[in-house]
């Protein structure tokens, strides 16, 4: 029973990061991302008032939230940002299987060496070894394909123009913002109270968020009719908003259990990673080469032995 509570937050993150991909992968390019973005806040707003007092009959959400640090307020304004680099880093062209997969070894970088320097956290043979064994894994997964020479020789045309570097600023542009984010949102979870209800925090971090999207899209929209600009939203909108309630807790739930920052971070990673390959394959066609398959089992040894510690 002990381990299944220590198991349930990984898992329920991996899945609510899953949906959460295709989520924003489905987001429709013509709404303004933020006003999207904040009809997701309000839905996920609603959902944790709603699981606050299921979970607490005859609670009093104010008083629980005022038990809440300067955390849930950083907290959303890092929220936006992961959001809105997950719908760009769709929209720029990445594949599911590989945009968000290279973003998550870059937090994993940086979450041990924040984890370690900062948290106390223990570096063991062990560990340091999984992984380096599951970045290892997940760069194979990534690795573009060997290009012809011909391919090669068309290439230096582009590049002579400066097209091909400008559009590879394009692309790397949402997974820098996508690293820095979930970077900053992973040392701000895991200072978040202990004795705060969990959904009573997650509902002041969305508040937080609707205010800040609000703000963006007011600044960022040439459009400034937001009741028009989210009629061009779809089913995306909600279940993204779901998606996120299910990330916040399970994040929030997984600290609370034990799990290093370190630890807890990367193989929800690395399972999340091995999840999108099969799911871009299956559903959205993508390649699924030997290499990419081999990363995989690279990366679930990585898995095994971080797991060990």
């Amino acid at each position: 029973m002990e381990l299944l509570i220590f198991i349930a937050p990984l898992l329920l993150n991996v899945f609510g990061n899953t949906i959460y991909n295709v989520a924003g992968k489905g987001t429709p390019e013509k709404v303004n991302s933020f006003a999207s973005l904040s009809l997701s806040y309000m839905v996920g707003m609603v959902l944790c008032v709603i699981l606050f007092f299921v979970t607490n009959p005859g609670g009093d959400i104010l008083a629980a939230v005022s038990k809440a640090n300067w955390a849930s307020y950083v907290l959303g304004l890092t929220i936006v940002f992961i959001d809105l680099a997950l719908i760009l880093l769709y929209r720029v062209g990445w594949d599911v299987s590989i945009g968000s997969l290279i973003a998550n070894i870059g937090v994993s970088l940086m979450s041990v060496v924040v984890g370690v320097a900062c948290f106390g956290e223990a570096m063991t043979v062990m560990k340091g070894s999984g992984i380096v064994v599951c970045i290892l894994g997940l760069y194979v997964v990534n690795a573009p394909e060997k290009k012809s020479k011909t391919a090669v020789l068309e290439g230096e045309e582009t590049k002579s123009n400066g097209k091909g570097k400008k559009k590879n600023l394009i692309m790397w542009m949402p997974v820098v913002l996508m690293i820095v984010a979930n970077l900053a949102y992973s040392i701000t979870a895991k200072v978040t109270p202990s004795d705060v209800d969990t959904f009573a925090s997650v509902a002041l971090t969305y508040l937080v968020c609707i205010v800040y999207a609000l703000l963006m899209f007011f600044i960022t929209s040439k459009n400034k009719n937001y009741f028009k600009e989210i009629k061009k939203a779809n089913w995306t909108a909600p279940v993204l908003g779901a998606c996120l309630v299910c990330l916040e807790v399970s994040t929030i739930l997984l600290f609370r259990v034990g799990w290093d920052l370190s630890v807890g971070l990367l193989l929800a990673y690395v399972l999340l990673a091995i999840v999108l390959v099969i799911l871009g394959r299956v559903a959205y066609k993508e390649k699924l080469t030997k290499k990419r398959l081999i990363g995989i089992g690279i990366a679930l040894v990585g898995v095994i032995l971080v797991s060990l510690v």
